[in-house]
């Protein structure tokens, strides 16, 4: 299995906390976010593992080179200003010495219990899979999925002001593993998408081409999860966190 990490963008609306760090540092039980997740990723003795950076740059890289030497490999996103994040997916992808195998595209904002990275990065598969926890609702907006038999992704749509008849989709997490069988045809949608513009997520072109990209859901309501994207979401998460682990172990 290859793993592309998305570390690029600024997280302007933690600009209070990140004036001086990169929100992927940010600290969570006692070490950065970001080391829970690579931790995970390392020891499972993936192909290859890309980081791509942008704002704050050489924070990532220093903490990456001292904490994991050449196991993790920063490439650098000179556009992170004007770009979601669907550019640095496709830097990431092709930094990857051999992305014919499939692999799996991991945004950093996401605080999760060990064994919750551990199905993720759990080896190399056939289908490519969404990864979902909870479900869509006032309270939990954004990427959101639904599922038919056998748990084959039938729809999928971002929509981040909520409308109600997505209510009870469920909410993707912020991880998607592209399957060898799709790899060509992602690679291929999303350089085609980017020509319109970089200013989206590297969902879209599954969410406008869902018939070319079948994928599954790897629902991972079973384990503690949480993304955060603004001051009170990254304090609640880092905070209920703490708990869980103080009290269950990671």
């Amino acid at each position: 299995m290859n793993i592309v990490f998305l570390a690029a963008g600024r997280g302007s609306r933690l600009s209070e906390l990140t004036g001086d760090t990169h929100k992927s540092l940010l600290p969570v039980a006692g070490k950065p976010a970001l080391q829970h997740i690579l931790d995970v990723a390392v020891a499972a003795k993936p192909r290859d593992i890309t980081i791509v950076t942008g704002y704050r740059n050489t924070d990532i890289e220093d903490f990456v080179r001292a904490t994991y030497g050449d196991a993790v490999r920063p490439v650098f996103n000179e556009r992170y200003a004007e770009d979601t994040n669907i550019l640095s997916a496709d830097i990431g992808v092709d930094a990857l010495r051999q992305p014919q195998h499939g692999y799996q595209i991991v945004e950093t904002d996401i605080v999760m219990q060990e064994a919750g990275w551990q199905r993720i990065f759990r080896g190399a598969r056939t289908a490519s899979e969404w990864s979902t926890r909870g479900l869509y609702s006032e309270q939990l907006t954004g990427g959101t999925l639904k599922t038919g038999a056998g748990g084959n992704v039938t729809d999928i749509v971002y929509a981040p002001k909520y409308d109600a008849k997505y209510e009870g989709w469920s909410k993707l997490l912020g991880t998607l593993y592209v399957g060898r069988n799709e790899v060509q045809a992602d690679r291929y949608i999303r350089k085609q998408a980017m020509q319109r513009t970089i200013a989206q997520y590297y969902m879209t072109p599954w969410v406008e081409n869902l018939e070319l990209l079948p994928c599954r859901e790897l629902n991972l309501s079973a384990f503690f999860a949480a993304s955060y994207n603004d001051v009170t979401a990254y304090r609640n998460a880092s905070h209920q966190f703490e708990a869980m682990t103080a009290g269950h172990g990671a």
